[in-house]
């Protein structure tokens, strides 16, 4: 298995390497370490433009990208090869006081989980990781697959002090318990293309010539007022200070009383707090939108109810479809909890406006909303 090699074009490949080794060679901007620099957040965006691969690293899942039918996992990093895949902190009043063969086991359900959902989500047929480890002076593109831990096949579980590590037939694993984070080990990699690096010993000379050439009449003029093209919405309320998804509204309006309701009928719930911030991010009230699903569908969707406190679809049962049919995999007749939610590590989410009238919908990482409504709210992230 490997997307570099079988879904990218020669054209794509000289183009991406390319950029990869230009960015390399400005280095000494950030560091002086005779291994290239290359941000993750910047490997990743050079990744999905260069080889035309739609990212997905702001939506908190899995994959930070997807090509076709194919999720990928962009990973970049030196010295040690043992790299961070997940972390779990919502999840750890379930697994902590286990013992730690069954820990693992716990930490191996949950793991699995998020890679089904996120292969569900977004109607994947394969996943891969695809990696550039920087070497002094080099630039390695390696990959593998992205596979479930193997439960069946779970060994060699062995503890010193806060750090178990375990295998099973297709890898090597760490899990770190006091931060909840789950490792694996990238050696068995073989490298696909060697890339040299010649670093620039003084990036801020040719910064500084093209600060001559840039200047102020000929830079590109930015609108000060255009609001921001992503927002996040909440799949939970608080109450008594915990996070609750209520049983009779939101997610679970079909079982309110009253009208009969069809059984796949779902809202998502937009707080006061939320519209007295944001409301101008939607169109009016009952303006028909449309809204992208992860999966590649559209549906047509509206903001509705007093006060525009509801995200619906239209029909409202096509968005509960996706939810209970193609994402959580539980029959309608099932109440969503919290605790649903946090088996996934997920409980916002993320909406992006491409162009007037037409919305893509993802789901978040737990904590989403709260730190989109208070940037400045210092909370782990939970990917």
């Amino acid at each position: 298995m490997s997307f570099y090699k079988n879904d990218t074009t020669q054209e794509e490949k000289q183009r991406y390497t390319n950029m990869l080794v230009t960015i390399g060679s400005f280095s000494k901007l950030f560091s002086e370490n005779e291994r290239p620099y290359l941000a993750s957040r910047v490997t990743e965006n050079v990744f999905c433009r260069y080889l035309n691969a739609e990212n997905l690293s702001r939506s908190d899942i899995t994959a930070d990208a997807k090509k076709d039918k194919v999720g990928i996992g962009i990973k970049t990093w030196i010295g040690s090869n043992l790299q961070k895949i997940a972390e779990f902190n919502a999840q750890k009043p379930s697994y902590e006081r286990l013992s730690d063969e069954d820990m693992i086991l716990r930490i191996a359900e949950l793991r699995n989980e998020r890679i089904a959902f996120t292969m569900r989500n977004y109607a994947l047929d394969e996943m891969v990781y695809h990696c550039t480890v920087r070497e002094p002076g080099k630039i390695l593109i390696k990959e593998c697959p992205l596979l479930p831990v193997d439960i069946n096949s779970i060994k060699q579980i062995n503890r010193n002090r806060n750090i178990i590590t375990f295998s099973d037939d297709f890898g090597s694993y760490s899990f770190n318990t006091s931060k909840s984070t789950l490792y694996k080990d990238f050696s068995s990699m073989s490298t696909m293309e060697e890339l040299d690096v010649k670093i620039i010993s003084n990036p801020f000379e040719l910064l500084e010539k093209l600060e001559m050439q840039y200047t102020e009449s000929s830079a590109p003029k930015i609108d000060q007022n255009k609001e921001d093209n992503t927002v996040y919405l909440p799949l939970y309320s608080i109450k008594n200070g915990e996070r609750i998804v209520h049983e009779k509204s939101g997610l679970n309006i079909r079982f309110a009383a009253g009208r009969p309701r069809d059984p796949y009928e779902v809202y998502i719930p937009i707080p006061s707090s939320f519209n007295a911030k944001h409301r101008a991010f939607f169109p009016k009230r009952d303006e028909i939108f449309t809204l992208k699903l992860p999966n590649g569908k559209d549906l047509s969707a509206k903001i509705c109810q007093d006060g525009d406190k509801a995200l619906m679809s239209n029909p409202n049962k096509a968005l509960g479809h996706w939810f209970f049919d193609e994402v959580f995999k539980i029959a309608p007749t099932e109440r969503i909890t919290y605790a649903t939610l946090e088996k996934y590590g997920i409980d916002s989410i993320r909406i992006e406006k491409e162009k007037s009238g037409v919305y893509s919908i993802s789901f978040a990482t737990a904590g989403s909303y709260e730190r989109f409504m208070s940037p400045d709210k210092d909370e782990s992230d939970d990917n």
